[in-house]
């Protein structure tokens, strides 16, 4: 049995995690006759930019980072690019739009502009350790925020594609585990 409550919780857990200097972001808004519930809208709204930005990070491995340290990224980059496909076609079903509502927010596992600035001007151990925090910080918030979607999310397509995107972050994490 569902408990309504918990999709209230997760939604402020995820939403209170925001740190910005501009207006706070609105209670995600549910579209009308839809499965979706907040905690769907709110799941779909941080996860898909994460993801983005996480995967904007990886890519800059092969002309920045060392073997070791490529290879994950590799190894990060590929079942990212396809989940990714899942989560805009997830928040596209759920007839939210493309913007991304966290822009500017520093929040955890969020890979910032600034942190994408900083990678690009890095090479070497500077920015083999950077990336791999980022990365990591990345794959463990995904294994947190999938468990609150799988836990309070309304729609079963949702809910299910969380707990892969859950998996995945847990194997991300063992992926970078001893580098950086």
């Amino acid at each position: 049995m569902r408990r309504p409550f918990l999709g209230a919780a997760v939604v402020a857990l995820i939403m209170g995690g925001c740190a910005t200097t501009g207006p706070a972001p609105a209670v995600p808004t549910v579209p009308a006759a839809s499965a979706f519930n907040p905690t769907d809208v709110a799941w779909l709204q941080l996860v898909v930019p994460m993801t983005e930005n996480a995967l904007a990070a990886a890519r800059l491995a092969p002309s920045h980072a060392g073997p070791a340290v490529r290879a994950a990224a590799d190894s990060v980059a590929a079942p990212s690019e396809r989940l990714l496909t899942r989560l805009t076609a997830a928040r596209d079903r759920a007839g939210l739009p493309a913007a991304d509502v966290h822009s500017g927010h520093r929040m955890p596992g969020m890979v910032t502009a600034a942190d994408l600035v900083a990678l690009r001007t890095g090479t070497g151990e500077d920015f083999d350790r950077r990336l791999v925090a980022l990365l990591r910080a990345h794959a463990a918030q995904l294994v947190v925020l999938a468990k609150g979607e799988q836990t309070s999310g309304g729609d079963a397509q949702t809910r299910e594609l969380a707990g892969e995107v859950g998996a995945e972050g847990a194997r991300q994490e063992q992926a970078l585990t001893g580098l950086g």
